[in-house]
């Protein structure tokens, strides 16, 4: 080979070393400047393992700041199956299957799980697997014991691959108000009510845990670890206040019981003022800490006894459908996801419509004949017999069908569809929840008949969260307020977002509303008012019942009452709803009117509302009985005497030895005191009697030949004409001492 071969040969190969030598140059570079920092990531990928810190979620306040909804660190146990089988090696290297097999078999003892689904989760080929979410203190504590070296060196070092997580397990203290607050799922996702719509608030930011680990997934020797903390999710405060939510609760639970209900209630108590909702709830409803828990809805399911049998089958199908079924109306919120008639609530905005508009007057004239002829229909009134004639007031005290009518045929067709849209009834409310529905009405021009049904609340449909909101507009002054149902959001550096009352619209004029109050005032305390079933001793109360059809002739009735106290200055308004009652009298006035009574006396006493007595009501208010043991006879008649009581003395001592009823118990005038100047047969009892459906005349005979005292309560405080005994304080066949005091609520059989 020449020389000159050589050297060009020579010139190539240094060429080719050089491109080269070049493209490495170029694409170390590459690597190292432009994709740096990836590689950096991926080294530091590799080299090290991160646990996720997951963080504590929200707490839902009421407006008390009573917690209704709050997390509770708990512990996951995790393991690292490449550690867990490096641990697991014998001296040949291999994983030796009898050590992985304890490893299984302690945590599944400990864990109560299946020894082979622990044993398949530990020999994943992964660094990171879950064993068990959320175990108890014990369950920990046990497992601790397993990787404590102080204990057992050996075992130790096998379970140095098993470990905890952090987590969250969300609580409900007072477990009510399920269908507002909602709950949380598996993974601390909201679900419903607050916890869904505000799911984006309460969610904090995951920390993590970043510590040193081999190639294989393996801790290293030599570690180090860069903590992360996470972050706790913002506070929701409501504006519903615990006390009042649980008094709302009590009395639907009743109703369900006591009327039957085979569709369940719901009840809104809300600041007509303001908006601002103090209690909503739906029975039946489900455990907040236990929602898949089907207990509560067979409390409560009226006729359903078929649905909740299939949810028992043995066969897989039939369950899910009748449990999926259940857990459906279970978790539905009745208040603002169903749509119903209204019936005769409606006719608040009827008449305030027509107030407004001047087309009627408190000295208008109206006669009902019991029926009305609207085009080709007759229209009947729920008084077949008619209320004659009658003026505008006792047209609405009455809740006369034919007056409404009448109404609605002076507002007109464009009119009455002009103020249902200023009342709101044609949108959502838009209040903070998931699942409200819209109304159900007539967008065209209506005929007369269906302008004159419409009028007394039929022919179209609206959610229990609409009707309230409407009606608080008649009586607060004109204002349609938005429904709110939370006052702030916060967190640790301060408040995230206030919320504040929104007037959406002003519907009618502070004298139109004021004239409304009065009016609907007298529907509860006129003796003849529909609504007298409501009636409460020294609260003003005013008020509106409804009875409405679900089809029609099939004999399906919602009853409901919507009330408001004080009458002339409203700080609550509440709507009570209930579907489908099996009992014998439906109508709103009979059942729906005494629930919302009770709830309002109850919460105006929480609110520290004085009452305020007429001069009527003051004769019936109890006096208490006063001690005459150890006077003279004579004394002790004196005593009694001032304090307008009956005597009745035992034995011939000239001194008194015992008395029933006892110093300090509330009684009517006229009620009996029992003296004895001898000693008193303690064993001596009375068989109190059932008295239900006697009028108070009755009651009062019968408990007084027996013996026992006689307090009147309910509608019969009104008045007594016409009223039967509901409901009696102690229970028919109980054995109690002479001259007990038996309370009797009253009612009378109302239509709407």
């Amino acid at each position: 080979m020449t020389l000159g071969r050589i050297k060009k040969r020579s010139w190539i190969l240094f060429a080719i070393m050089t491109v080269c030598l070049l493209a490495l140059i170029f694409r170390l570079g590459y690597w190292q400047v432009v994709r740096g920092n990836e590689m950096k990531d991926a080294v530091i990928r590799q080299q090290t393992g991160q646990t996720a810190i997951n963080a504590s979620r929200g707490t839902i306040y009421d407006r008390n700041q009573k917690v209704l909804a709050e997390s509770a660190t708990v512990n996951t146990v995790v393991c690292n199956p490449r550690q867990i089988a490096k641990d697991c090696k014998n001296e040949n290297g291999a994983v030796d299957q009898s050590k992985l097999g304890m490893i299984a078999g302690r945590l599944a003892e400990v864990l109560s799980m299946d020894e082979n689904d622990v044993l398949e989760k530990i020999t994943k080929n992964n660094q990171f697997q879950y064993i068990k979410k959320r175990v108890t203190v014990e369950e920990a504590d046990q497992i601790k014991k397993l990787k404590d070296s102080s204990v057992d060196k050996e075992m130790a070092k096998l379970f140095s691959g098993i470990y905890f997580e952090e987590d969250s397990k969300r609580y409900y203290q007072y477990n009510i108000a399920s269908h507002l607050i909602g709950f949380t799922g598996y993974d601390n996702n909201g679900i419903q009510g607050i916890e869904l719509t505000f799911d984006n608030y309460l969610t904090g930011r995951t920390g993590s845990i970043l510590s040193a680990k081999t190639a294989s997934g393996s801790t290293t020797a030599y570690q180090y670890e860069e903590d992360i903390d996470a972050e706790k999710g913002d506070d929701i405060v409501l504006t519903v206040d615990e006390t009042i939510q649980s008094i709302l609760e009590k009395y639907l639970e009743q109703a369900c019981v006591e009327d039957e209900l085979k569709e369940g209630a719901c009840g809104i108590i809300m600041n007509p003022k303001t908006g601002e909702v103090l209690a909503i709830a739906t029975k039946p409803d489900f455990d907040l800490n236990n929602p898949t828990d089907l207990s509560q809805f067979e409390k409560y399911a009226i006729g359903m006894d078929d649905v909740i049998r299939d949810a028992r089958s043995e066969d897989e199908e039939t369950r899910n459908a009748a449990v999926a079924q259940i857990r459906n109306k279970m978790w539905r919120n009745k208040a603002i996801s169903d749509t119903y008639e209204p019936g005769s609530t409606f006719k608040i905005l009827t008449a305030a419509a027509a107030l407004e508009e001047g087309v009627a007057g408190l000295n208008s004239q109206f006669y009902c004949g019991g029926s009305k002829q609207v085009a080709d229909r007759l229209i009947r009134c729920h008084k077949s017999g008619g209320h004659g004639a009658e003026d505008f007031a006792r047209g609405v005290i009455n809740s006369c069908n034919v007056v409404f009518m009448e109404l609605g045929m002076k507002l007109g067709s464009d009119k009455f569809q002009e103020y249902f849209k200023a009342f709101g009834l044609t949108e959502k409310t838009g209040i903070e929840l998931v699942g409200e529905s819209g109304s159900v009405y007539y967008h065209n021009k209506m005929s007369e008949t269906d302008l004159a049904t419409s009028a007394f609340g039929q022919g179209f449909s609206i959610t229990p969260i609409q009707l309230v909101t409407a009606i608080s507009a008649v009586i607060n002054g004109g204002n349609l307020m938005k429904p709110q149902i939370v006052k702030e959001i916060r967190n640790s550096g301060g408040i995230v977002k206030s919320f504040y009352p929104e007037v959406m619209n002003k519907v009618i004029s502070e004298e139109t509303s004021a004239t409304m109050r009065n009016i609907l005032e007298s529907v509860v305390s006129d003796p003849k008012g529909t609504g007298k079933n409501a009636y409460i001793r020294g609260y003003r109360l005013g008020g509106k019942t409804g009875t409405s059809e679900k089809g029609r002739n099939n004999g399906k009735r919602i009853a409901s009452f919507v009330g408001f106290a004080p009458a002339d200055d409203p700080q609550i308004i509440c709507l009570i709803m209930l579907d489908e009652p099996q009992v014998a009298n439906k109508y709103g006035g009979t059942i729906a009117a005494p629930v919302v009574g009770s709830i309002i006396e109850e919460v105006l006493e929480y609110m520290g509302v004085d009452r305020q007595y007429t001069e009527e009501e003051a004769k019936s208010i109890s006096v208490t009985v006063p001690d005459v043991r150890e006077l003279s006879l004579a004394v002790a008649k004196e005593s009694i005497a001032a304090k307008q009581l009956n005597i009745k003395v035992v034995g011939g001592g000239d001194t008194v030895l015992d008395q029933l009823p006892k110093p300090g118990v509330g009684v009517r005038e006229n009620s009996t005191v029992i003296v004895y100047t001898e000693e008193r047969d303690e064993s001596k009892r009375i068989s109190v009697p059932d008295l239900t459906g006697l009028t108070p005349a009755q009651v009062k005979k019968r408990l007084e030949d027996l013996g026992l005292n006689f307090e009147i309560a309910g509608a019969g405080l009104l008045s007594t004409d016409g009223a039967y005994a509901f409901k009696q304080s102690i229970a028919a066949g109980t054995q109690v001492e002479p001259a007990t005091v038996i309370s009797v609520e009253f009612r009378h059989s109302a239509s709407d």
